[in-house]
């Protein structure tokens, strides 16, 4: 699958077209478009001028399974750590629904290497359960993917259901604690959104829950320069 990209506009632009490297376009009304990988048929609000359109599910391929391996190595309890390492991969985009997965995989996997018993397979629930939010919702649908992330993580490390008054009720709190930090008036930045709901997880963990994880210090941003709406001096992680 990857070998179809451009992988000079890949590396170069993974905030742009992943096979022709120049900008997508967002718009506000969603067109029919079939995906140049898998061929299927989407509504979609973001593509790309020439006609390429690729889906989430293909878009995600290749970071998901460097998450998967990241978090399959690691013994680390501290998300933070856990998170840069993976969004320094250069095969990772910039912006997209792969982060939707990475921030509830990465707050169950800390949660799980602190000795905490988690259900089975609960860091690849995580992973599933964000694949689920497609990318462009903190726009489109008024709901930051990775700020769901932090709710998803919850609901799964408690076990939550549709049924479970408190467990339900905690994932419903933590993803709504997220949500009210992403409200800045700035656009669009996975990466901030990422850092964010990862220090409010750490946080409610541990006041909720008695979960202590590692070191909550906000990381110095190496993406400004990629990122054409990055708003500088105003994100609390340019330094």
């Amino acid at each position: 699958m990857t070998s179809k990209f451009n992988l000079d506009a890949k590396l170069n632009s993974k905030d742009d077209c992943g096979v022709c490297g120049i900008p997508l376009i967002y718009q506000a009304t969603p067109i029919s478009k079939s995906c140049i990988f898998c061929g299927e048929i989407h509504n979609t609000n973001i593509y790309c001028p020439e006609g390429h359109y690729v889906c989430d599910s293909c878009h995600s391929a290749e970071a998901i399974q460097i998450l998967r391996n990241v978090l399959n190595s690691s013994n680390s309890t501290n998300p933070v750590e856990i998170l840069e390492t993976i969004l320094a991969h250069p095969a990772l985009p910039l912006h997209g629904p792969e982060h939707h997965s990475i921030v509830p995989a990465v707050i169950v996997a800390a949660v799980k290497n602190t000795g905490y018993s988690v259900p089975e397979e609960a860091i690849e629930q995580a992973i599933k359960r964000g694949t689920k939010v497609p990318g462009g919702w903190c726009g489109f649908y008024g709901a930051c993917g990775a700020a769901i992330g932090v709710g998803i993580a919850i609901s799964i490390i408690k076990e939550a259901t549709p049924l479970t008054g408190k467990p339900r009720s905690l994932a419903i709190e933590a993803t709504s604690n997220a949500l009210s930090n992403m409200v800045d008036g700035h656009p669009r930045c996975c990466k901030r959104s990422s850092r964010r709901s990862i220090e409010i997880a750490i946080k409610f963990l541990q006041e909720e829950l008695d979960i202590k994880l590692g070191n909550n210090q906000p990381m110095a941003c190496s993406y400004s320069e990629r990122n054409k709406e990055c708003v500088k001096a105003k994100c609390a992680y340019y330094m």
